[in-house]
Order: structure tokens, then C-alpha cells, then sequence
């Protein structure tokens, strides 16, 4: 572990403190960092609104987790607002101090083995990205765990030798950001892209593959944007257990899939790993289904209650607490509701329970609609 103080930045530290850099990659992280600099705290919680399973070639031309550079900084784009106004390559730490004193903070991508604040310090070349925030400072939001030490979140002031030492090879990108495109239905989205992955589920699952390495690190990543969305439907008032649950699976997934991995001879892994991958892939495209029903079902509700009751654009709470609620209009409300999806509640969905507030009526026609 390198010998570098970390120090508190009044600019970005308060920044480091509140993102998900558990549920983050490398790359992600330190755009997140940005993202939540410029738009307040949760503002990258966005890249965890896409449910998917997307896939590249990896080198030996089996599929792999989409997660390269190219793919984070188009998802960056497209869900935070960010853009690269400007791009150098081939760069050394000492043109990284000169840049940075002209442009201001750097997004940049190095070799982690020159990076003196990391565990990967002289030991292991791997990608690795960082934000130059002055000419001596560095913020790195990455969170995990390696051989040599754990990797946290923090600030580090950096000597002209510490940067220096970076090779001409590194990359800095200076971001920009700009308005994001809303996207209402995001959960329906996710739940026609998973249905659609499905034939790529299993063409992943099938792949031909003599090293179990790639795969342990596809379930990685896959447990951290499973924990990423879990967030990010908490951030938009849709917390929901079965997602949390599911993200743990993965992780716990993630552990098992290592540590077989590791104790294996040949660098396969074991057919109950690979068993328990295909069911939560396939479990992702269930999960992603009923939550755009159960949105489904709550947006036809909540315009039921809007067409009965001057209830305005927030529904929530308890049914009595809306403006102009009686016993009349509830019928009213359950009539429309249902018509609007299609079901019919009976005597043993309509308890009081059921009837209390908006949640409750929503869970009613969840249980209906959904099973």
C-alpha cells in the first residue's frame, strides 16, 4: 500500500461521502464522482436506472459483460450528461500537471502499476482511472478489495515525483455536462431490453471458455449494477426488497465464483457456479417484468385516484388524508383502476388493510395483476 496521506478536500470529499462506490467499476466511479460534483448529491445513482445485459467480444471472441471505456463514457453521456469536450492520449504525469493547470479537473484513465495511492502500486498493470483535480491533487472514488490492500474512496496530495512517474500512456478527458433527455418509463424499457436479451443470455452461458477468470469478473460487475439499481429505484421512491435481495445473491454469487475459481486447478469453474449464473440471468428478466407491472400497476391507480379526487400531481398516503375522499369516491377509484387494467378486485382483496392507503391499494392490484 502506497505511504501517500490522504487529506480532506472541502470541494470533494463531501462528494466521495455520499457516492455508491460499492456498487460502481473503476470507471464508473470517478465518473460519478463528476456527475454528482456539477448535479448534487445521487445525481449518478442514473447509471444504475438501465436494467440490462449488454455484451462485447472479449479476446478471445467470447462474449463478455459490456464494460469497456467506450461503453461507460456512452452511458455517462446519455444517463448523467456527460461529454468529452476534450481528449488527449499518450500523455505522462508531467503534461497531466500542465493540462490540469490549464483546463482544471482531468478525468484520467492510467496504468494503476504507476499510481502511487493505489494497493496496485509496482505490483499489477490494470487499467484504472482517476480525476487530477489540481496539479497536486488526486480523487479516486474506487472501492474494493485487492491482494495487496483495500481500495477506498479518498483524496491524496501528490508530489511533481509521484506523477511523474506515470509513463506517457494515460489518457485525459476533460467532461462537460449538459442536459439529460427524460425517460418516464424506464422500468418498462428494462423489462422489453431484458425479454429481448434472453437469446444472449444464453448464448453468453454457452460460450466456449477454458478460464473461469472472465467470468468471475462478469459476475462482479453484474452484482454491482444489480446493487446500483437497487439504489437507484430507492432514490425514485420504489425501494424494493426483491431487487435487494437479488443484488446480495449476486455479490454472495461473486464471492463463491471467486474463491472456486481460485482453488481450481485448471482455471474452470465448477458446473454449480456456472448453474446458479444462468439462474440469475434468467431471474433478472423475471425481476425486470414485474417491476414494469407492478409501475403499470401504480400509474394506472394513481390516475384513477387523479381522475376521482383534485388530488393534483403527488398521490400518496393515507386514502382519508386526500382532498374530497369519502366512501363514494373509493368505488369510484377501484372501478376506474380496474377498468384501466383489467382485473377485478374480489371481497378477499378489498380488506381493510388493502384499503388504507395508496401503497396498499397498489399491493392489492400488484397481487391481482401480477401473482
Amino acid at each position: 500500500m502506497t505511504d501517500l496521506a490522504e487529506t480532506y478536500d472541502r470541494l470533494w470529499s463531501p462528494v466521495l461521502a455520499t457516492v455508491r462506490a460499492d456498487a460502481l467499476d473503476c470507471v464508473q466511479a470517478n465518473l460519478a464522482v463528476v456527475a454528482d460534483r456539477h448535479g448534487g448529491a445521487g445525481t449518478h445513482l442514473a447509471l444504475g436506472a438501465p436494467l440490462r445485459f449488454d455484451t462485447e467480444p472479449g479476446p478471445d471472441g467470447a462474449p463478455r459483460v459490456a464494460a469497456s471505456v467506450p461503453y461507460r463514457l456512452a452511458a455517462a453521456a446519455e444517463l448523467l450528461g456527460l461529454r468529452v469536450a476534450r481528449r488527449w492520449d499518450g500523455v505522462g504525469g508531467d503534461r497531466l500537471r500542465a493540462l490540469v493547470a490549464e483546463t482544471g479537473p482531468l478525468y484520467v484513465l492510467a496504468d494503476a502499476y504507476h499510481l502511487a495511492w493505489t494497493p496496485y502500486a509496482g505490483r499489477r498493470h490494470t487499467e484504472h482511472t482517476f480525476i487530477l483535480s489540481t496539479p497536486d491533487t488526486v480523487v479516486d472514488a474506487y472501492h474494493d478489495e485487492t491482494p495487496w490492500g483495500s481500495c477506498r474512496p479518498g483524496v491524496w496530495r501528490v508530489s511533481p515525483a509521484d506523477l511523474a512517474a506515470v509513463p506517457p500512456t494515460a489518457t485525459a478527458l476533460l467532461l462537460v455536462t449538459e442536459p439529460v433527455a427524460g425517460t418516464p418509463d424506464v422500468l418498462t424499457a428494462n423489462a422489453r431490453a431484458m425479454a429481448d436479451a434472453v437469446p444472449d443470455i444464453d448464448a453468453y452461458l454457452q460460450a466456449d471458455r477454458a478460464d473461469g477468470a472472465d467470468v468471475v469478473l462478469d459476475i462482479w460487475l453484474l452484482g454491482r449494477a444489480r446493487l446500483l439499481h437497487g439504489a437507484w429505484l430507492a432514490r425514485h421512491d420504489r425501494p424494493s426488497p426483491e431487487v435487494e435481495a437479488h443484488a446480495q445473491a449476486w455479490l454472495t454469487l461473486a464471492a463463491r465464483s471467486f474463491v472456486a475459481w481460485r482453488r481450481s486447478r485448471t482455471g474452470a469453474l465448477p458446473a454449480v457456479v456456472r448453474d446458479d449464473l444462468g439462474r440469475l440471468l434468467h431471474e433478472d428478466v423475471a425481476i425486470a417484468g414485474r417491476l414494469a407491472a407492478r409501475h403499470a400497476v401504480r400509474a394506472a391507480v394513481v390516475a384513477a385516484i387523479q381522475d376521482v379526487l383534485p388530488a393534483g400531481e403527488t398521490v400518496a398516503g393515507a386514502l382519508r388524508d386526500l382532498p374530497g375522499y369519502n366512501s363514494f369516491r373509493l368505488v369510484e377509484i377501484i372501478e376506474k383502476a380496474e377498468q384501466r387494467l383489467g382485473v377485478t378486485l374480489d371481497e378477499e382483496d378489498l380488506t381493510p388493510q388493502a384499503l388504507r392507503d395508496v401503497d396498499s391499494l397498489c399491493a392489492a392490484f400488484t397481487r391481482r395483476s401480477v401473482g
